[in-house]
């Protein structure tokens, strides 16, 4: 799991060895935040085969697959996702939440089409 959550994170993120589309979503992603938006977004890139579901509520402090009003978790009934935002790129999936009028994580979330994780069925279901 990458966590990106100030300038020096992300501008060592995009020295790494990287893969190419990856690399290119992030740079392309944080040469886009203003000057007033640098310091108050975040980015976790999440691998569902490696990370788990406590990794994620670990870094950010929730996790996309449980509903944080009433606690309802996705895949049971009247489960209602809480992002803002959720984009497939073949390949990756980005999912943007935001708190307050400005704050947000953004989770890019690695699909592997052969792979039937809960994250990965949370993001084809509703992207």
């Amino acid at each position: 799991m990458l966590h990106l959550y100030d300038r020096a994170t992300m501008a060592n993120a995009l020295t790494l060895d990287l893969e190419p589309q990856l690399h290119r979503l992030l740079a392309q992603r944080i040469d886009s935040l203003t000057e007033d938006l640098i310091d108050i977004t975040e980015y976790l890139v999440i691998d569902p085969i490696l990370d788990t579901e406590a990794d994620i509520v670990r870094h950010v402090g929730f996790s996309p697959l449980v509903d944080p009003i009433d606690g309802i978790c996705f895949g049971e009934p009247d489960f209602h996702p809480a992002h803002d935002w959720l984009q497939d790129h073949g390949g990756y999936f980005e999912l943007i939440v935001t708190f307050g009028s400005s704050f947000a994580y953004v989770l890019l979330i690695r699909d592997d089409v052969e792979v039937d994780h809960p994250l990965l069925l949370f993001c084809r279901r509703y992207a």
